[in-house]
């Protein structure tokens, strides 16, 4: 199965890229103290009494997701990236070993020879992001959720910019099709591009494509974008046809909020993919039934 059958819940979901690098330790001290929640501080507490034991940080990062009370209009978009990594995982792993394993390859580092394809800090950037954008919402000032939802949207779509990429590379070797490891380092907008032009039947794949807005993206990056506060209205410019475009407040907010578990799904997805390539048979059926089922639907028998 590659690279992925050697690797331990620690070398994936530990901080291999920089050892002098202690982001990680920052957060878990920071979300001991409670600043991401309650339940995120009694979380970490948890992980750290079951991290010896892979399949139980795996089990515990699937059940806490799928237990989770999330809004029925935000729900079914981390549900579609886990459905389409597990999918092109499956179906890649035998034929394609080496380019299914990027799915947990980029959590650690680097792809070799392509810079800047390590998802890891644009993952925990998207964590971050997000949790300061919900927690503008209690302030009730415009202007404070203006500023953090577009902070959230940005670090959403730089993670997606990495994971798309992978996604890519494996949709295309999926259906036969060539494929090129430099897709890695193209320009987001031709990566999302290519993508569509593929046209994947699977319905999944139109939630994904929702989310992900290079040209807002871009105006974010560039700071060619502004909010009204009298209209309501967000103006941004679109770097391709050098035109304005518009988009209302709520739709910006509601967007930003339909990416808000997508980090989260990635990690889901990961752990699944550990769950079945290290884990017990009895650690399979501790799996959430819905997940379980769709597994049977997709994995290949032997």
């Amino acid at each position: 199965m590659g690279l992925i059958k050697t690797l331990t819940v620690k070398q994936l979901f530990s901080n291999t890229m920089d050892k002098k690098n202690k982001r990680d330790d920052l957060i878990k001290r920071l979300t001991q103290q409670g600043i991401f929640g309650k339940e995120a501080s009694k979380g970490s507490y948890e992980y750290d009494r079951i991290e010896g034991n892979s399949s139980e940080v795996f089990l515990k990062n699937i059940n806490d997701f799928y237990s989770k009370e999330i809004h029925s209009i935000f729900r079914p978009y981390p549900i579609a990236l886990i459905k389409i990594i597990l999918s092109l995982f499956f179906k890649n792993n035998k034929e394609h070993t080496e380019i299914a394993d990027y799915f947990t390859l980029i959590f650690q580092r680097d792809i070799d020879g392509f810079k800047n394809s390590c998802i890891k800090n644009k993952y925990l950037n998207s964590l971050e992001a997000g949790h300061a954008f919900k927690q503008s919402i209690n302030s009730k000032n415009p202007l404070i959720i203006w500023e953090l939802a577009k902070n959230s949207f940005l670090a959403n779509n730089e993670f997606y910019n990495i994971l798309i990429g992978v996604i890519l590379i494996n949709y295309r070797a999926s259906i036969e099709k060539p494929y090129k490891l430099n897709t890695l380092t193209m320009k987001y907008g031709n990566k999302v591009n290519q993508l569509k032009e593929l046209n994947p039947s699977d319905e999944n794949y139109n939630l994904f494509f929702e989310l992900m807005r290079p040209e807002i993206r871009n105006a974010i990056g560039h700071q060619t974008i502004w909010y009204n506060k009298e209209t309501e209205i967000v103006t941004y410019l679109n770097d391709k046809t050098e035109k304005n475009e518009t988009i209302s407040i709520q739709d910006f907010i509601l967007l930003n909020s339909k990416a808000s578990y997508l980090a989260e799904a990635y990690l889901v997805a990961m752990s699944t993919i550990g769950i079945f390539i290290s884990g017990s048979v009895q650690d399979k059926t501790r799996l959430p039934k819905k997940l379980f089922l769709y597994l049977m639907d997709i994995i290949p028998p032997k």
